[in-house]
């Protein structure tokens, strides 16, 4: 995983890479890289990156359609056979217009990347200073891109982070609890125990996700929503 989709941590992908080709250079290393594609400047060959997979929602492109980078030294079969699509790696119709809108949507993003993404960090250093000024939140990312630019995570003490999605949900601000793969298994986040995140905060913490077309006016709107739901939320909050 490039970037992990809860709490933003870059991992450091090219000396993971060496390592592993050092053991046994046959080794194939893939990486999971929804999160970190169109964010981060990323260039397979250079990093020791066989593999890569990325999804175009996380860009503002379609869902439902993603791609994966394979390098040329690498063989794969497909598990489907017959029809000879796609070079006969993936059988069925392919999906013209998902396929067309991530490349767009990839065009778009790496236009200006430097830009945006100093925009995006911006916005989140906001949502940073904003949110960790707040009694009771404890902020888990970093500021700048010692974390991914576009994800916040904030543990809220005394409040069910359930509890708090659903009451900024009801006020136009929509936020996370948990990474979305594991929505259906509800369960305490691996991520955010094996951080040292303190026991009664693992279930009071949420993720906050920014991209391209958020204000700093929207982050002022959800402080301000969370200064009026926190005091309230947390006179019912049961320890």
């Amino acid at each position: 995983m490039y970037v992990n989709n809860e709490v933003g941590a870059i991992e450091p992908v090219e000396e993971i890479a060496a390592a592993v080709h050092r053991v046994n250079p046959a080794i194939l290393f893939h990486v999971d890289a929804i999160q970190a594609y169109g964010k981060l400047v990323i260039r397979p060959k250079k990093q020791g990156i066989d593999l890569l997979s990325v999804s175009a929602h996380k860009i503002h492109g379609p869902k439902g359609v993603g791609f994966l980078y394979v390098d040329e030294r690498v063989k794969i079969k497909p598990l489907l056979y017959g029809g000879g699509q796609q070079k006969g790696m993936r059988s069925g119709t392919e999906n013209v217009p998902g396929i067309a809108g991530l490349g767009v949507a990839a065009k778009e993003m790496y236009r200006d990347h430097g830009e945006k993404i100093a925009y995006i960090a911006g916005v989140k250093d906001y949502l940073i200073e904003r949110m960790g000024a707040l009694d009771g939140v404890t902020i888990n990312s970093f500021k700048g891109m010692e974390s991914a630019p576009q994800i916040v995570s904030a543990s809220f003490a005394g409040v069910r982070s359930e509890v708090l999605l659903h009451a900024l949900e009801d006020r136009g601000v929509y936020v996370s609890s948990g990474s979305a793969c594991s929505s259906n298994h509800p369960a305490v986040s691996g991520t955010l125990k094996a951080m040292g995140v303190k026991k009664e905060l693992l279930d009071s913490t949420l993720r906050f996700s920014l991209g391209v077309f958020n204000k700093k006016e929207e982050v002022d709107y959800c402080v301000e929503a969370l200064e009026e739901l926190l005091p309230a939320l947390r006179r019912y909050h049961r320890g």
